[in-house]
Parts: structure tokens; C-alpha cells; sequence
């Protein structure tokens, strides 16, 4: 969206210094394509106002301190604080739908799902990686074009009262929980606070906005909500609108056939992605799509067009005929379970790379202990618990087929040589764990010639 230099002073309370044209707002010097306003961003690790020579092709820059600046100036007490105010001024514009979900588990699958599913309605705005925090929820508003026919908008947390201050900026008509699950238990202090810090998505919505509620999840299913919202469920209930009736794995072509019941029409499709947690995101995305009036049968074909986002259960290809599953991006202890439990039904050889989980707090080893059981109890031929943490974990270590080590690259030539064409492997960890790069190491050391040849 495009700004003059006096809506962008009126929208922050700020200074208009020197006056420029109008256009869109960058916070990026890397990216900046010229022409735009810039805004220098003060971060814990990071001020842009040091870097303000990289934005001379911009009209105009918005600060909090006098700068020599040949365009444009604005001037603001908080520069984190303008770009809030802009990304509400960017919501006031938008006359199309704004659909807001957060959640412990799931969020980007299910916000790329629910993308698809209303995808009938037109031009379908969207947050772009992981942009769902107090900088990246303002931004993704500000990239939506005035003429957008649904916006879906990502919500993280890292701390409590972050997600009332997300949904106040982006201030949804649909609103989702996905689920309330062992995540930023550190700063939330236990489910309790995981479910006090989320439950803000419904807590701060409007009469006649639309909440949908997750009937399966048991923080979720009795979870006050306001008067006068309309309330959509889904799951696997009896009683959902949206009813999950069966998910089945296609374990060669790893998709799930969906079945589903959508306020009395069934409907099936095909999600190109593998795995009964998977169908039931995408539950969700029906129910957005049926309450913003998308036909439920028009919604269902359109998630046959699910793409996996990043390292979320992406499917990888290896050398030797392996298939790896790329689930690296992040994890807890449910989306560790939700992983291997669709993982174990599949057939053939499996292994499996787990991660260290953070953020867990004072139960931290009870949680890896937990995880790393229940990979052994479903009965994994091979399993690499790596990292500080996971490293730790119980899991009948006398085991010939379970592997330890703080650095999981260490096990990578083991499991090369074990490997043979048709295994598939699961890596698995937190984003700090960076499991992603044994991955990596592994496919180098199929690559490699063999030392028997």
C-alpha cells in the first residue's frame, strides 16, 4: 500500500519533517527497490538508522532522531510503534475479508491450507515465510494490495500479550486457534499460559466476526467466547460443522484422501501432503472457506493444490532411492508426536532423526523422554536422537538401533551405510536444533562414492 508523507505523520502521530510523494513503506535496506518510504526499525540486535546511507534512493525515511536525509522525513518517538500504527492504517483500507489464526502447532500449514481454500473468492493475500510476529504482522499488512480479496494473516507468539497486540493490529473477521499445545512454555509458564496467551484470538474479537474453534482440542472446545461472534467448529466431534470423517494415507503417492462432512454435504479431496494431522488443518480451511461462503465442494478441490511451506514435511528425494521427510522447520512435543505417528504408518524401512525441542521449561526432559519413547514403541528401525537435550532422552539404550550423540553429524556416515534404495527418513527438531543440516550432510554422503566400489 502506498502512503504520503501527511497520512504517514497522521497514522504514527509523528513529525512531518520534509514532505515527499507517496508510496509503499520498505523496513529492509537489503531489499529496497528505490522509490520507497523507508522506515529505520530499532531491534534488540539490529537499528536501520545506522544503515540509512543504503536508503538513498528512497523519497522518504521515517526515524526517531534528526538525520541528514535528502527527501522525505518523519519524524516519531517509536519507530517499532509506527510500524504498528501503519500496519492498522493498512487494515482500515482493506474492505476484504482479513482472516487471523495462531495457534502452538500447524500455523503455517494450515494458513497455507486455508489459502488455497478460499482461493475461489479472487486474489487471496497471504503472510510470505515466517513474518507472524510484532514486526512481520504489521509488514504482511502493509504488502496487501488495496484490491485483495481475502487476506490470511499468521500470528506467533514469544511472549505474553503479543498475540492481543497482533489481533488489535490486524483485527480479523475470522479468527482460529489451531490448537493449544507445549510451545514457548519458558515465557507462557505451562499449558494454562499457552492457552491464556492464544486464547487473545477470541478474546479480542468483535460481535459478527467468525470464530473458529477446534472441537477436538480440550482447551479449545469449552473456551469462552465473546457475545454476539458467530462460532464455526470443526474436528473430528460428533457435533463439528466441519466433521473429519476418515483420512487415508496413499503411502506411495504420500497423499491423504479426505473425507468430510461440511454442515450436512459431504465432500473428499486429495491433499498432496501425508498424514491424518494434515486433514484435519485442512478441516480448518473449510470451515473459513464455507463461512466466508466459498462452496464446500469448490473449497475441497481447491486444497489439492496444498503446497508444503519450507521444511515443513516436505518431501525430499535423496541419492539411492531414499526419501527423506523434512519436518526441520520446528517442533514440540505434540508436532513431534503428530510426525512420527504418520511417519510409523507408512511401510518399508524407516529411521529417524530427532532434535532437540526448546522452549520447554523446567519439564524440558520429561518432554524428550516422552518423545524418544514413543519412537521406540513404534518400532523404528533405526533412530538418531541428537543434540544436548534429545541426546539424553531415555530410550532403551541398549538398543543396537538407536544412536546418541550432541552432534548429530557425527552419526551421518552410519546411517548413510545403513541406508538402502526405498528407506525413507524423518528429520525432526526445533529451528534453534537445525536438524536440517544432517539432512544435508546426509545427501553428501550418498552422494559420495562408496569406499566398497
Amino acid at each position: 500500500m502506498k502512503f504520503t508523507a501527511s497520512e504517514i505523520a497522521e497514522a504514527i502521530g509523528g513529525t512531518l519533517v520534509a514532505d515527499a510523494g507517496s508510496s509503499t513503506i520498505a523496513t529492509d535496506t537489503r531489499s529496497l527497490q528505490g522509490g520507497e518510504w523507508f522506515l529505520a526499525i530499532v531491534g534488540e540486535r539490529f537499528d536501520a538508522h545506522e544503515h540509512l546511507d543504503n536508503a538513498a534512493g528512497c523519497i522518504g525515511v521515517i526515524v526517531d532522531r534528526d538525520v541528514p536525509f535528502d527527501g522525505g522525513i518523519v519524524k516519531v518517538d517509536d519507530t517499532t510503534k509506527a510500524l504498528q500504527d501503519l500496519g492498522r492504517a493498512a487494515r482500515k483500507r482493506l474492505s476484504s475479508p482479513v482472516i487471523g489464526l495462531t495457534g502452538s502447532n500447524g500455523k503455517t500449514t494450515t494458513r497455507a491450507l486455508i489459502a488455497c481454500a478460499v482461493a475461489p473468492m479472487g486474489r487471496v493475500h497471504q503472510t510470505v515465510g515466517n513474518l507472524n510476529n510484532h514486526f512481520g504482522v504489521p509488514f504482511t499488512l502493509l504488502a496487501a494490495p488495496e484490491n485483495a480479496d481475502v487476506s490470511v494473516v499468521e500470528m506467533g507468539t514469544s511472549g505474553p500479550g503479543e498475540i492481543e497486540l497482533l489481533a488489535d493490529i490486524a483485527s480479523p473477521d475470522v479468527r482460529l486457534i489451531t490448537n493449544i499445545g507445549a510451545a514457548h512454555l519458558e515465557e507462557l509458564g505451562g499449558l494454562p499460559g499457552v492457552a491464556q496467551e492464544k486464547g487473545a484470538m477470541y478474546r479480542s474479537a468483535s460481535p459478527g466476526d467468525v470464530c473458529v474453534v477446534n472441537a477436538d482440542d480440550p482447551f479449545l472446545a469449552d473456551m469462552p467466547l465473546p457475545n454476539g461472534v458467530r462460532v464455526v467448529r470443526y474436528g473430528r466431534a460428533e457435533d463439528a460443522d466441519v466433521q473429519l470423517l476418515s483420512a487415508t494415507l496413499d503411502p506411495d503417492r504420500l497423499e491423504t484422501l479426505a473425507e468430510y462432512e461440511v454442515h450436512g454435504q459431504f465432500v473428499s479431496t486429495t491433499i498432496p501432503a501425508p498424514g491424518e494431522h494434515i486433514a484435519h488443518n485442512a478441516a480448518a480451511a473449510l470451515a473459513i472457506a464455507c463461512a466466508l461462503g466459498v462452496d464446500a465442494k469448490q473449497a475441497a478441490q481447491a486444497l489439492q493444490d496444498y503446497q508444503p511451506v519450507g521444511m515443513r514435511l516436505a518431501i525430499e528425494r535423496l541419492p539411492g532411492g531414499i526419501t527423506a521427510f523434512n519436518d526441520a522447520y520446528n517442533a514440540n512435543p505434540s508436532s513431534v508426536a503428530a510426525s512420527l505417528t504418520m511417519f510409523a504408518s507408512l511401510p518399508g524401512r524407516k529411521a529417524v532423526v530427532l532434535g532437540d525441542m526448546l522452549e520447554l521449561g523446567p519439564d524440558e526432559a520429561r518432554y524428550h523422554e516422552e518423545t524418544a519413547e514413543l519412537a521406540f514403541r513404534l518400532g523404528f528401525e533405526r533412530i538418531l536422537l541428537v543434540g544436548p537435550r534429545m541426546s539424553q532422552a531415555f530410550a532403551d539404550g541398549a538398543s543396537t538401533h538407536i544412536e546418541r550423540a550432541v552432534d548429530g553429524e557425527l552419526l551421518v556416515s552410519n546411517l548413510a551405510h545403513w541406508l538402502r534404495p526405498g528407506d525413507r527418513v524423518l528429520f525432526k527438531g526445533s529451528r534453534g536444533a537445525r536438524v536440517e543440516r544432517i539432512l544435508h550432510s546426509l545427501t553428501q554422503a550418498l552422494t559420495a562414492p562408496s569406499e566398497d566400489t
